[in-house]
């Protein structure tokens, strides 16, 4: 697929289906998964962008060995993606990539390639920026949650943070974000 096929087929509305046919033509190395990363930060119609996104997010679920090869630069341009729909989708590959439940694969190159307190970084500045959805917020709390086995300190900041959001939050922040204080409270426990 040229870049120009692609930028066909993530110029009209998609529905999750579409999302994984073009997944599948990455999975025959027939789509550009680099050219993938590349539109979501640099497309100027946001749409296109999110789209590019939630593709790459397909990718890295159903295959991870082609997401490998992009993990540093993914990384490395993280505080670089200020559109929110990106964020939604690159919060959630974070997710995937920092979980406990993560492959083995994911584990050590997360471990090898990511500097953990820029990652930590952007995404606490995500999680406090007024703008920023709740949607978005929700993922950077589990980001930050599972990266606080990597910093203690991350533990008392989360919770206050995740405390100050449960105040007057949408039903999904007040769904996850009391998850998310059970568990930082268990872990406190167990110390």
């Amino acid at each position: 697929m040229t870049r120009d096929d692609l930028l066909a087929a993530l110029s009209s509305t998609m529905k999750k289906t579409k999302v994984q046919e073009l997944a599948a033509l990455a999975g025959a190395d027939k789509l550009p998964v680099q050219e993938l990363l590349d539109l979501c930060f640099l497309h100027k119609q946001p749409a296109i962008a999110f789209r590019a996104a939630w593709v790459l997010e397909h990718i890295e679920v159903y295959f991870p060995e082609l997401f490998l090869p992009i993990l540093p630069t993914f990384l490395k341009r993280l505080a670089e993606q200020s559109n929110y729909s990106c964020q939604r989708h690159f919060t959630k590959i974070l997710m995937h990539l920092s979980s406990l439940k993560a492959s083995m694969a994911y584990k050590d190159a997360f471990a090898a390639l990511a500097d953990h307190e820029q990652v930590v970084e952007v995404i606490f500045d995500w999680l406090i920026n007024p703008a920023t959805p709740v949607a978005v917020r929700v993922n950077c709390l589990e980001v930050l949650f599972n990266l606080s086995t990597k910093f203690n300190w991350l533990k008392t900041e989360l919770l206050a943070q995740t405390e100050y959001y449960l105040r007057d939050g949408s039903p999904a922040m007040q769904s996850r974000g009391r998850k998310l204080v059970q568990q930082l409270q268990k872990q406190a426990r167990q110390v």
